[in-house]
């Protein structure tokens, strides 16, 4: 099946992130596919089907960057106590744009809905949860503003910081990587931290992130002139 025969949504963009530095641009965002489809290395038909359908950036696709994780932020049940419904299949895209014309703020966290296929994909990879899989814990701000209960997780890991310009205010996320880990024999650590980030009124699931993008406007369009 060919990329233009594509044309219902099969995958879903979420927490897109644009960085403008005079025509160039870096924007990445995740990706994941309620149709249990797969991305490999992507090809560069996907990655600006996908780009397009975000619409925040106008310029030429250079490099792009795939990375396959598992998250309780896209779990379908992160309360199941079966580990495989704690995480949920997921693609971090970095993409590399150059020749930028007019770029704009993500509108929403999520989701934009897209359509598309990756031609690098074979039908012997899993496009559903692995045991050993990276892992990030994404968790966006609450009222307070602070981390501090991610600052201090009961396992090794790296947290990176992340602003979204939203039209009504600015959201701060944390992702916590875990890196690499045996996803069953890491549940109970990954609850401990989902429990953290509750006490830090913190959120971590994706329909929280589709509740606050409901009503979102999207952002006016800057050239780079």
């Amino acid at each position: 099946m060919s990329h233009d025969s594509i044309t219902n949504p099969n995958f879903q963009l979420w927490n897109p992130l644009c960085r403008t530095s005079g025509t160039r641009a870096q924007c990445r965002f995740d990706v994941t596919s309620p149709d249990f489809l797969g991305i490999n290395k992507g090809d560069p038909v996907l990655i600006s089907g996908f780009l397009e359908s975000l619409d925040i950036c106008c310029g030429e696709l250079e490099h792009w960057t795939v990375e396959r994780f598992a998250s309780p932020y896209f779990a379908y049940d992160p309360t199941a106590s079966d580990w495989r419904d704690l995480f949920g299949l997921a693609w971090h895209i970095t993409s590399s744009i150059t020749d930028v014309s007019r770029y704009r703020d993500c509108g929403k966290l999520g989701p934009y809905p897209a359509p598309g296929l990756d031609s690098t994909w074979f039908d012997g990879q899993n496009p559903t949860v692995n045991e050993e899989e990276k892992c990030v814990i994404i968790a966006a701000e609450g009222p307070s503003r602070e981390f501090t209960e991610l600052t201090n997780i009961p396992v090794a890991g790296e947290m990176q910081m992340l602003t979204f310009k939203l039209p009504h205010a600015d959201i701060i996320q944390a992702r916590v990587d875990l890196g690499v880990v045996n996803l069953s024999d890491s549940t109970a650590v990954v609850r401990e931290i989902l429990h953290r980030s509750k006490v830090g009124f913190m959120t971590h699931h994706w329909s929280d992130a589709c509740e606050r993008s409901a009503w979102q406007k999207i952002p006016p369009w800057v050239t780079t002139d």
